[in-house]
């Protein structure tokens, strides 16, 4: 547990670093940022992002959230109003304050859809516009200004947190980065109110695609829009010229996404991981079924479910079929009422609990559970194999977690 330290003057090395970070040059050279206030702390700490230590108001010191930054481990600097106030420079008191470090660019597009920034300064509008993406899956950001800066105060407020899960790549200019991206195999659609084709009828290839943004006043510049593959508009009626760009940036997000998702639908599916995982498991239960008719008068769901029994000791139809994998609980009662019949499970009340025979059942088919497990498996590396489950076994959790059951 790190021990908490005591500052009471604005020059110790730890205020003056701190207040270097109040401007986006400052930022920029330390590869730090200032997170102000509880919710950006936390927003930052569900996305991972490595937090140095945390300025404390001296009133805080016993409070719950004091508590809970000691558990992790953190660095806590108690001072008075006055040094917190010099922090953040503010005529207010916030009081939590920490220094992080900046949030970690990968190399590389991480999606196939991105969002372009060309020349946007309103830090509002920019969160609101990275909110408003990550709720279309999209995390990808392009700007066309080495400046720009997603660090903001605002900027994280008003993308409730969701900058912290966003990658901003950027680029010197509008012509560097759009040349960059037809380079990666992007196409570039622009928005704008001169655009002859409105974006519901806009024809989009299969490929990746980048959105472009304009500026909030002037729109998307001119060496911009002069490569883009794409140029569509928001219809509108009525004395409205013009939409604000986090507004516009929603319409066009959601409706361009549809129309890309429709344009690469046969792609998306095949590398879907839903879709080959749910297939995987099936065709894992069937070879399990099949060999298990071999030889015994069981099929794979029920086995499966007097081997859940024999480590649970004791289960009722909802927890069974929930555990075994059966989405509807009829069904686990229609598969389970013939062992109970044969003497492999008992019921008293609902609960069931497997019997010795059951158990003995179990013993005499494991040999084809372990058949089928190593045809299932076979020329799969050991290590990859622990990964998988490892993988499998984090992936069961999140499952459990979001099912009616739990």
């Amino acid at each position: 547990m790190r021990q908490d330290i005591q500052i009471t003057s604005i020059k110790d090395d730890k205020v003056v670093g701190a207040r270097l970070l109040q401007t986006s040059k400052g930022r920029l050279a330390e590869k730090k940022i200032l997170l102000e206030g509880k919710e950006q702390i936390i927003w930052a700490m569900q996305n991972s992002c490595q937090i140095d230590h945390v300025f404390v108001h001296d009133k805080e010191k016993d409070s719950e959230f004091s508590k809970e930054l000691h558990s992790k481990n953190l660095l806590l600097c108690f001072c008075s109003d006055g040094i917190l106030k010099k922090i953040t420079d503010t005529s207010y008191l916030v009081p939590f304050v920490a220094v992080a470090n900046a949030m970690n660019q990968k190399k590389g597009f991480q999606n196939d859809f991105v969002v372009v920034l060309d020349g946007l300064h309103d830090f509002g509008n920019i969160g609101t516009i990275i909110r408003t993406a990550a709720a279309f899956g999209i995390h990808d950001f392009v700007a066309t200004d080495e400046s720009l800066d997603f660090s903001y105060k605002k900027t994280i407020d008003s993308s409730r947190g969701t900058v912290f899960s966003s990658q901003l790549h950027r680029f010197k200019s509008g012509t560097e980065a759009i040349n960059h991206l037809k380079a990666s195999g992007y196409q570039i659609a622009v928005t704008t109110p001169h655009a002859s084709t409105m974006q519901s009828f806009a024809k989009v290839e299969q490929k990746p695609i980048a959105l472009v943004l304009g500026n909030e006043t002037t729109g998307v510049s001119d060496e911009v829009m002069n490569q883009a593959d794409i140029k569509i508009q928001i219809p509108m009626s009525g004395p409205v010229e013009s939409l604000n760009v986090g507004v516009a940036a929603g319409i066009s997000l959601y409706e361009m996404k549809i129309k890309w998702v429709l344009a690469m639908l046969t792609k998306k599916i095949q590398e879907s991981i839903g879709r080959d995982l749910y297939c995987a498991s099936r065709w894992t239960r069937l070879v399990f079924d099949l060999k298990l008719k071999e030889v015994s008068p069981f099929n794979a769901d029920q086995a499966i479910m007097m081997m859940i029994l024999k480590c649970d000791q004791t289960s009722n139809f909802e927890s069974l079929a929930h555990d075994a994998g059966i989405s509807q609980t009829s069904d686990s009662k229609a598969l389970i009422q013939p062992l109970i019949d044969q003497g492999f499970i008992s019921n008293k009340e609902g609960q069931l609990t497997l019997l010795e025979k059951g158990e003995e059942a179990i013993a005499k088919i494991w040999n084809v559970h372990e058949l089928a497990e190593h045809l299932t498996f076979e020329g799969i590396h050991d290590s990859d194999k622990q990964t998988f489950l490892d993988v499998l076994s984090k992936i069961l959790i999140n499952c459990k977690k979001i099912t009616p059951f739990s």
